[in-house]
Parts: C-alpha cells; structure tokens; sequence
C-alpha cells in the first residue's frame, strides 16, 4: 500500500488533490511517498464529512431521480407500461453491472478520488439531460388530446427522442458506475485501521453511511416524488441542483483526502493469465530432470508482499 505523491505539474487540477503525508520519497524512482509516514498521516475524520456528504446527496439525486421515473415514462413520454417496464429493468440491470467496470478502472488506473470526482460529472451530465428532456418541448411528446369520441389520444416518442433520454441515462449509469464501488473504500482509506481508533472509526463511519441511506430512501419516497408529481422540471432541476452541491463538497476537501494510488486490478491478472496460457499451449511439459529453475519465482518486492508458508 502506498500513497499518492502530489505532482509538480503546474496547471493541472489533479495534482492539488489529496494529501501526501510529510514523510520523504521513498529511494525507488517513481512520485510515491513512504507508507510509514503515510500511515501516520492518514486524515480519519477530517475526510469523512466531505465524503459522507457527497455521498448522501449524490444519493437523493440520482435514487430520487429514478425512483419516480416508470410513472414519467407513462405521463410524459407515453410509454406502454411494458415498454416503460423494459425501459426501466434495462437501466437498473446496466447499473448494477457497470460498477464492476467502475471499479476496474479505479484499480487500474485513475484511483479511487479521480473515479469518484469524475463519475460525478457524469451523473450531473445525466441528470441536465434529462430535466431537459421534461423542459423542452420538442425532446418529449406532446400533451394527449381527446378526439370527437372524447378518447384519450398520445403520440408515442420519436426516435430522436427516445435517444436523448437514453443517452441521458446512460451518463446516469456510467456515474453511478464510478461513484457506488469506490466511495466506501475511499473513505475507509482515510483511516489508519492498524490502530484501534482507527478501526473504531471504520466502525462508526458505516453506522453513519446506513443512517443516511435510511434517511435518503425516506426523502425520495416522499418529498421528491411528491415534487415531480406536481412539476416534472421542478423535481428533475432540484435533483441536479442537488448533484451539483455534492461535488462541490467532495472536491472541497480535495486537500484533506489521503489517496491510495492504483494498484492494478484483479481482472487485468487474470486476463494475463488466459493471453499466456493462450500463447504456451503448444509447449511440451519439461522433463524431471530440466524442471529446476523452469518455474517462475517472482522475488519480494520491499517485503510488503508476503509468501504463504510452505512455499518457496
């Protein structure tokens, strides 16, 4: 484990997020700093009530988005309820898939802070394109009139319309693919579990996280819903009101954060291994006699890797 190194880069708006301890660079060549005085610098409840905050109302947003959303897909878009139903379960099976992408990118590449920051641009993305799909006219269909038999007459959407509100809920997943994988463990990073006041503050921080998730679940299933019922912009704009304070608060504590860098993801390994077994099939077996020193030993790397007993 180890902890991101703030860069020099002037200009760039990464290189101020997160702490990096006080402790000096480690003797390997790279812009990791040591864990030791990492872990002595690890923030603990500094961090959390940005974290906890965005969390909670990243949650309002996009659950109180969502929550409501098959009766505005048979109000306003005039949807049958089976499409609007398969439109629905659609949406919500992408979403619980995407996190496992979310959090392979995250353990690749970007990190947990990086993943989590621009996830939530991409929830905010969703969120205006879909209050726009309730503003303006000419992305929704028009209003049911009755003909001379005084039977209720809709017009289905278009294409083009259907598109967009696909396309915005599609920014939707994608950041709720960032966002839910990585905000628990990022936040548990920035307590010193070796200790126990560290663990006590693990402890404490996932008694506060399903409180608010109560108390989300309460919010949307009244106020919000009560909201978008009477005025679909209003709900839909206050929902993207809300997101929007959520990452202003996340990136607020931007300085506070102790970032644990990427990793490399458990996928990636596994994929390696296919590609060489993929390659070596054709090998031959080696003899009892050429076996020594054919099979590959990887060395310690700065003892932090431990081999489990019995092994060589």
């Amino acid at each position: 484990m180890e902890v991101e190194h703030k860069r020099d880069t002037k200009g760039s708006f990464w290189s101020s997020c997160c702490r990096n301890g006080n402790s000096t660079k480690s003797p390997m060549k790279n812009d990791h700093v040591d864990i030791a005085g990492a872990m002595q610098n690890k923030p603990g409840w500094k961090a959390i009530p940005f974290i906890l905050a965005n969390e909670t109302i990243e949650r309002i947003a996009t659950f109180g988005m969502t929550i409501n959303f098959m009766v505005y897909l048979l109000k306003v878009y005039h949807l049958s309820q089976v499409g609007a139903a398969n439109v629905v379960s659609i949406w919500y099976g992408v979403v619980n898939f995407i996190p496992i992408v979310g959090a392979s990118v995250a353990d690749a590449s970007l990190g947990k802070f990086r993943t989590i920051a621009m996830a939530s641009f991409g929830t905010l993305v969703g969120m205006v394109i879909l209050t726009l799909t309730a503003w303006m006219p000419q992305l929704h269909p028009p209003k049911c009139t009755y003909d001379h038999k005084l039977q209720e007459v809709c017009d289905p959407p278009t294409s083009t319309q259907l598109g967009i509100l696909i396309f915005g809920l599609s920014w939707l997943a994608i950041g709720t693919g960032g966002i839910r994988p990585c905000s628990i463990p990022f936040a548990v990073d920035q307590f010193d579990t070796s200790t126990p006041e560290g663990r006590r503050g693990v402890n404490s921080f996932f008694n506060w996280y399903y409180t608010t998730q109560t108390v989300v679940l309460l919010i949307n299933t009244t106020m919000i819903v009560y909201l978008q019922n009477r005025n679909w912009i209003i709900g839909f704009g206050i929902l993207g009101l809300l997101m929007s304070c959520a990452i202003a608060i996340f990136l607020a504590g931007k300085r506070v954060y102790l970032c644990i860098p990427a990793e490399g993801s458990i996928f990636s390994g596994i994929a390696q291994v296919f590609v060489a077994a993929y390659k070596k099939h054709h090998l031959q077996n080696p003899s009892n006699e050429e076996e020594q020193g054919v099979y590959y030993d990887p060395p310690l790397k700065d003892d932090i890797a431990l081999k489990m007993p019995l092994t060589k």
